[in-house]
């Protein structure tokens, strides 16, 4: 990519992380035990553009979580973030705020109980000073509307929604700023199937009408697929696969991320799909320091594989990124 080119790819991100890492430490024995160091984050880098859908997937306990809180400033890290240009730190904190907002799992632990819905939403109006007392209430009913909810909810308190109707709540709360960024940890898997799918399309009927950028967390490959424009694929802390959804989705080259793919049931008669396996924890290959983070569990690892991979880009001259972090790619 040439410098030009490079500087105009730059300016078109909202969100740059460089090589970012996040640990913590446990004691084994107790408050006089050894301290031992988890690590969670592993050198992450990525980017995500203006109006983006960008799905992070993973099963739980990959840090696809922890690299939200990284962005929310909520936990410490090693590395860079930047949304709009902006670091987020103590001086900047309020402001920052009005670039990012997030979308939780548990909509009702978000919520407020003692207050009223249109309180809520109007809460961030408050904090910022944004608009006079008439224009809050306006830009309140506006979102009750743009969420699918009509202006009498605004009287109502959290406990008397169903869990869809507080999600589409806490979803129309992130919007009233209208944040570059919004994070959606998790924000379908505590909801029924039904619910659910309405509030992925939800995010996509707001997403055409309203310019934000997204990051959407999951460990459901077929509803990051339907929901994103590209896909990275988080493993121990690291992003084993990264590229557009649909060729993520119908050319998965990582071991893992086929697997994932297998994992999600097929309705579809006379397809035929490759099934992959996990190794078992029990019969799972001994660690050797330095190896692939998936290593252990990898159904196809050689040799080889003892040895880190890097991220490289497969994809053809011509042709969007893809990248993947294994050996044995294919």
């Amino acid at each position: 990519m040439s410098e030009q080119n490079s500087s105009a790819a730059a300016q078109d991100d909202i969100v740059r992380i460089e090589h970012v890492s996040n640990s913590y430490y446990e004691n084994q024995l107790g408050i006089f035990g050894k301290r031992k160091k988890n690590q969670v984050l592993r050198d992450v880098s990525l980017t995500i553009h203006r109006d983006e859908f960008f799905g992070l997937v993973g099963e739980s306990g990959c840090g696809k979580s922890t690299l939200a809180n990284c962005i929310l400033g909520m936990v410490p890290f090693e590395g860079t973030i930047e949304v709009a240009g902006m670091s987020y730190g103590k001086a900047n904190r309020k402001e920052f705020t009005r670039h990012v907002q997030a979308v939780f799992q548990d909509p009702l632990s978000a919520l407020d109980p003692r207050r009223r819905i249109g309180e809520i939403l109007r809460e961030p109006l408050d904090i910022h000073g944004i608009g006079t007392k008439e224009e809050r209430e306006a830009k309140v009913k506006e979102m009750l509307e743009t969420v699918g909810l009509d202006a009498s909810y605004a009287t109502r308190f959290p406990r008397e929604l169903s869990g869809g109707q507080r999600q589409r709540v806490c979803i129309g709360a992130s919007l009233m700023l209208e944040p570059e960024l919004v994070i959606a940890d998790e924000a379908i898997s505590a909801l029924d199937v039904s619910v659910g799918a309405q509030i992925l399309n939800l995010f996509r009927k707001i997403h055409d009408e309203k310019d934000f950028a997204m990051l959407f967390i999951s460990h459901n490959l077929n509803v990051v697929y339907y929901l994103c424009d590209r896909i990275a694929v988080l493993y121990y802390g690291e992003i084993m696969e990264q590229g557009g959804a649909k060729e993520i989705y119908d050319n998965p080259a990582h071991p893992y991320t086929r697997i994932l793919q297998a994992a999600i049931p097929d309705l579809k008669p006379g397809k035929e799909k490759k099934e992959m396996a996990f190794v078992e924890a029990k019969n799972a290959r001994p660690w050797v320091e330095g190896a692939c983070p998936f290593y252990r569990r990898c159904p196809r690892a050689l040799d080889e594989c003892k040895k880190a991979p890097p991220l490289t880009n497969i994809a053809k001259e011509g042709e969007p990124e893809h990248l993947v972090r294994c050996w044995r790619h294919s």
